[in-house]
Order: C-alpha cells, then sequence, then structure tokens
C-alpha cells in the first residue's frame, strides 16, 4: 500500500520524466516555421526554396541552388530552403541523396507554405535586398535556370 509520501515521490517522478522528454523532443512545428527571419537576411538577395523529399523535380533544383550560392559573395545573396515533409527523416535521407548542404528549415505543418501560398513543389521566392518578394518560380525547370539565375542576377544588380 503507498502512503501520501510514495505518492508524492511518485509524481514527482513521473513529472520530471515528463519534463525531460519535453526537452528531448524536437522543436514545435510552429517554432521550427517561425525560424524562416528574413528580417535577418536584409542587404542581401534571398532566395528562399520550398521543398520536399517525394518532389522529383525538387532533386534537379538542389544543384542549381547550391552553383547559386556559390556564384554569388555570401554578403549579396542567401539561399535558403524550406522543407514541407511531415517526417524529418525522409527530408534528411532525400538531402544526404543530393549533397545538400544549403540552409534547410523544417516547415512539417506547412505553416510557411501557407502564408506564402505555396501549392507546387518546388516553389522558389526571390526577394530584394528590402525583403520585398519579386519573383516567384512554381516547379523546377532545367531549361529555364538561366531565367531563374537572371532574375537573382538584377536584383543583385539592384544596390
Amino acid at each position: 500500500m503507498m502512503t501520501v509520501f510514495s505518492l508524492r515521490l511518485a509524481r514527482r517522478a513521473l513529472l520530471a520524466a515528463c519534463a525531460a522528454l519535453v526537452a528531448m523532443t524536437p522543436m514545435t512545428a510552429r517554432a521550427e516555421a517561425d525560424a524562416l527571419d528574413l528580417a535577418k537576411y536584409r542587404g542581401k538577395v534571398v532566395y528562399v526554396d520550398f521543398w520536399a523529399s517525394w518532389c522529383g523535380p525538387c532533386k534537379l533544383s538542389f544543384p542549381f541552388m547550391a552553383q547559386l550560392a556559390a556564384r554569388y559573395p555570401a554578403g549579396d545573396v542567401a539561399v535558403v530552403t524550406v522543407n514541407l515533409d511531415r517526417q524529418r527523416p525522409a527530408a534528411e535521407a532525400f538531402l544526404r541523396q543530393v549533397h545538400g548542404t544549403l540552409p534547410v528549415v523544417y516547415d512539417p505543418k506547412g505553416d510557411l507554405a501557407k502564408t506564402w501560398k505555396v501549392a507546387d513543389m518546388p516553389t522558389s521566392l526571390v526577394f530584394d535586398r528590402k525583403g520585398t518578394m519579386r519573383f516567384r518560380h512554381q516547379g523546377f525547370f532545367p531549361g529555364k535556370a538561366a531565367e531563374y539565375e537572371g532574375h537573382v542576377s538584377q536584383l543583385v544588380r539592384e544596390k
């Protein structure tokens, strides 16, 4: 039979275990979605790409984005990707497959996608140095890579 004292100890142990579990749990989807802070890129052209592991054209867009990031000084252009997979391991497996090294914001509930009205994968939003979205690319077509790069180049020239 448990005494009041032993019940209190058991309750404290349970609360401590719950607190430890919460501390080990990844950030909530909302906190992850909030991680895309465009204000910290003020003064740079920002290329934001929404992608998912199940998206075939997304596999083609990653080499393009890596080349884009390498082509411009970090002070001029930032390339940020937003993953919409509900399961993070699927996204991480995709990144290993495409050798993805670009920054990733995880948005498993699609909050950012809803905010920016993203319906197609991939979708890229290109922001000027003042943080205004100037171009939207829906889908990725290798034949249009020069056009996509041209949009970034145009914004980089606007000082």
